[in-house]
């Protein structure tokens, strides 16, 4: 699906608020734990609305940086070719990037 510029623009600035709204909740929930303690750590990630916020926060960066490199690569590069394969190869890290999120947090909440 080919979005105008005006819908990537607004995509990126919801995904920046997710971002913030996330990370806020992310460091409020994790003030006053242990950090260097595994097993709190751990403990924290079995708690769904944690995981959630992690899953909601890395998924908002991973969808901002892509619109972001998007627009700069478009704006940058100028064979067609070539763009189409650095677009492949970001959307390939950007996919590897997500199953490798979501795969820790299942891993940590069994």
């Amino acid at each position: 699906m080919n979005f105008t510029y005006t819908s990537k623009w607004l995509f990126q600035k919801i995904f920046a608020i997710l971002f913030l709204i996330a990370s806020f909740y992310t460091v409020y929930s994790l003030y006053g734990l242990e950090l260097q303690n595994y097993d709190v750590i751990t403990g924290w990630f079995k708690n769904y609305l944690n995981s959630f916020s992690v899953l909601v926060m890395f998924s908002a960066i991973i969808l901002h940086s892509n619109i972001g490199l998007s627009s700069i690569i478009d704006d940058y590069i100028h064979e067609e070719s070539l763009k189409q394969k650095i677009i492949l190869i970001k959307n390939f890290f950007f996919v590897v990037l997500f199953f490798i999120t979501i795969f820790s947090l299942v891993k940590l909440n069994l």
